[in-house]
């Protein structure tokens, strides 16, 4: 049978280079776009314990993530109420008898946010500490995934935030796996030359190598998703004898169980969370990767592998295995993304072309327009 293709049908431009590199335009983005979006931020297993903390950087703006005595995720600006000094200086930690101390004068605050203490204040001047406590940042988990917004007005956090894929990524229960390993990479490029990447597989033939010998279409620059498989098809995109992606396509490690057969034979599911993440999972392991900038032309990325309990205690478990590929091919993503902003800057390229294929491309260059409310 013949394949059938999704695919754009007429020429598109890009996004003009400028919203790749220009100061202003990158603070544009993150008022309209990083500032209002539910952000994915991490893990929750990564805050587990009552006073845990780590400390998110979206732009100019700090938040802290805590685990409150309720055993509930609050998040809070990192920013005291007596005159705006930082709170937390470490990214990660645990606050101490259960308390949030402001280390330039010691106010104190619950972590449910509350000020409980202002040390050496004089009585007087009407102070009521109930009218101080921190500036609350609005905080969501879903499957074990840490979400927050910064937008005051931002809707309730719900399922029906991540549109589809909580349904997609149903049978995977990600809410039990553990972190396995974490890779942090910081990478000299605009947040969405990282995408762009993400979004297609024209760069797979000469970029991924090891990956096109697990999944022949991506030698063939086709994404997974340009590719349509109809109701009840449970063909694979993996080569022959290959049921992960993993050097060599094989795994000893246990399957996550209740699959579907559809489910198993994919190779590879994703669930996307733009602008801050996306999480591909296979039939033994999951894979996290979450961003942000950190400046026009810079990107912290955070890789996550994710795997169920009993995994980390099976005999054939090697973290170097479970990441020997995962790794491998988002260092060779990571560096494609900046080869590409290198030449942003042309004065003559003030933007580029999409061909067929990149249509993934183009439907993010339309949400990145809609969120900025212009036609650029």
């Amino acid at each position: 049978m013949p394949k059938t293709y999704v695919r754009l049908d007429e020429v598109s431009a890009t996004l003009p280079s400028a919203f790749y590199y220009d100061r202003v335009h990158h603070e544009r983005e993150l008022r309209q776009i990083w500032h209002k979006e539910w952000l994915l931020v991490g893990r929750a297993d990564k805050i587990a314990a009552v006073g845990d903390y780590q400390v998110v950087e979206v732009g100019d703006q700090s938040v802290i993530v805590t685990r409150g005595s309720d055993h509930r995720l609050r998040a809070f600006h990192n920013t005291c109420r007596h005159r705006g000094s930082i709170l937390c200086q470490n990214s990660h930690g645990n606050f101490r008898g259960r308390r949030i101390v402001c280390p330039y004068h010691a106010w104190t605050y619950s972590l449910e946010g509350e000020l409980t203490a202002t040390p050496w204040r004089l009585e007087g001047g009407g102070f009521d500490a109930t009218r101080f406590p921190l500036y609350d940042v609005a905080v969501g988990e879903w499957a074990g995934f840490v979400f927050i917004n910064l937008d005051e007005s931002a809707a309730p956090f719900g399922d029906q935030t991540l549109a589809d894929t909580p349904a997609l990524l149903a049978n995977w229960n990600l809410g039990e796996t553990v972190t396995a390993h974490t890779l942090t990479l910081d990478l000299e490029c605009n947040w969405k030359a990282f995408w762009d990447n993400f979004n297609e597989c024209l760069h797979c033939p000469i970029v991924h190598p090891e990956l096109c010998r697990i999944v022949p279409q991506f030698r063939e620059g086709l994404a997974t998703g340009n590719v349509v498989r109809g109701d009840g098809d449970t063909s694979s995109p993996l080569v022959e004898g290959a049921v992960t992606w993993s050097v060599g396509g094989k795994t000893e490690l246990p399957w996550f169980e209740g699959l579907t057969e559809r489910e198993q034979s994919a190779g590879a599911t994703f669930g996307v969370f733009p602008p801050s993440g996306y999480v591909v999972v296979h039939v033994d392991y999951a894979r996290l990767v979450h961003l942000l900038p950190t400046g026009p032309e810079h990107t912290r990325l955070t890789v996550s592998w994710l795997v169920p309990p009993k995994t980390m205690e099976h005999p054939a478990f090697s973290v170097e295995k479970l990441i020997e590929l995962g790794e491998t091919v988002v260092r060779e993503d990571g560096r494609a993304s900046e080869i590409n902003q290198m030449g942003l800057r042309s004065n003559r390229h003030k933007s580029g072309v999409l061909v067929p294929q990149e249509i993934f491309v183009k439907e993010f260059h339309d949400w990145v327009r809609e969120r900025l409310n212009d036609d650029d």
